[in-house]
């Protein structure tokens, strides 16, 4: 009987020791497509060290910035087979394992400006659950999103109206961009980041879509003059993602912490991207650049000529069986594009 007394005693007290000891801290390693120059990616650093500040240094996220774990194209495989922890990613680069992710990214001339990609992108993770099931599938959880400034049409020499795309070589992406150029006349170039700079030096191309932004940071000023203000694409773009491994390892109050933050840095991105837009405005002016707008009744044309691609998709996403997501997903978009405007 002393015996049970004892061993009782004795695993009370090792339970009271071990409850009493500090949470061990956990560090993940997060792949970067971005540069850490990159406006936004300000703001991931503010977010790693936001959850590192709230958790007491429980949670330790560590940026490799510039694909420094592994090429973007890689990095689906990377967070699947748990080989890295988070990522900051794009899925455009993956439509055929997150092909819901990917339309937001895609479609030209489907969101007007930055608040809707934002707004979006919002709905869409917390309205329509196919998006969850999506990410779930491929090992991953989204915690967040970025937005990019409308990409305007950016080029050698003026360009306001349809007759003056006809023959135009402008850089694209994707399956859908090419469509949008064609559409007016023009000629699809396939080009990556890296090399618009010297598409337009060497007479490449003649044109591309491009933030006001990101034509300062890539000194595409230097060799493209004029910014016609036409929205051609914005959307959501990179999002920070976690592993599920990763995830179900975090305690639920760390996983709140998480999340709050998560909240908080897409609506700080917001005010970012929005800022860095103006900014880059005025220094473009500076440098030389002209902006011009495109003329209205042209613009209807062409937005008239471009294949249904809301259509087009939720058919594809039908043979997929994600049809039902599709079409929610497209009636959210329908409402934010016509009801969300960015404030003065």
């Amino acid at each position: 009987m002393k015996l049970d007394r004892f061993v009782i005693l004795a695993v009370a007290l090792c339970a009271l020791f071990l409850f009493s000891l500090p949470a061990l801290s956990q560090t993940f390693r997060m792949n970067h497509q971005m540069p850490a120059t990159a406006v936004s990616s300000a703001v991931d650093r503010w977010f790693v060290d936001e959850v590192a500040k709230r958790t007491g240094g429980d949670v330790d996220i560590q940026i490799f910035w510039s694909e420094g774990l592994g090429k973007t194209t890689e990095t689906l495989s990377l967070l699947k087979n748990d080989a890295i922890d988070m990522a900051g990613l794009s899925p455009g680069y993956f439509p055929g394992q997150l092909p819901l992710f990917t339309a937001p990214n895609s479609f030209p001339m489907a969101i007007d400006n930055v608040c809707q990609a934002n707004r979006l992108i919002d709905r869409l993770l917390t309205e329509v659950p196919g998006f969850q099931k999506e990410a779930a599938a491929n090992g991953i959880k989204p915690l967040f999103f970025h937005v990019l400034n409308p990409y305007y049409l950016v080029s050698k020499q003026p360009i306001t109206t349809l007759e003056q795309m006809v023959g135009v070589r402008m850089r694209t992406w994707g399956a859908h961009m090419p469509r949008m150029v064609q559409a007016a006349g023009g000629t699809a170039v396939t080009l990556g980041l890296s090399e618009i700079y010297e598409g337009f030096s060497r007479g490449v191309i003649d044109a591309a879509p491009f933030s006001v932004d990101l034509v300062e940071t890539y000194n595409i000023y230097e060799v493209a003059k004029h910014v016609t203000e036409v929205t051609l694409w914005d959307g959501p773009t990179w999002g920070v993602w976690m592993t599920q491994s990763a995830w179900e390892s975090l305690s639920p109050d760390h996983q709140a912490v998480v999340m709050e933050v998560a909240a908080e840095a897409q609506a700080r991105d917001l005010a970012v991207v929005r800022q860095a837009a103006e900014n880059a405005r005025q220094t473009l002016k500076e440098k030389g650049v002209t902006f011009h707008h495109f003329d209205a009744a042209d613009l209807r044309t062409w937005q008239n000529r471009l294949p249904d691609f809301f259509s087009e998709w939720i058919e594809q996403m039908e043979v997929d069986g994600k049809g039902d997501a599709a079409r929610q997903a497209v009636a959210i978009w329908r409402e934010v594009v016509d009801t969300v405007e960015c404030p003065a």
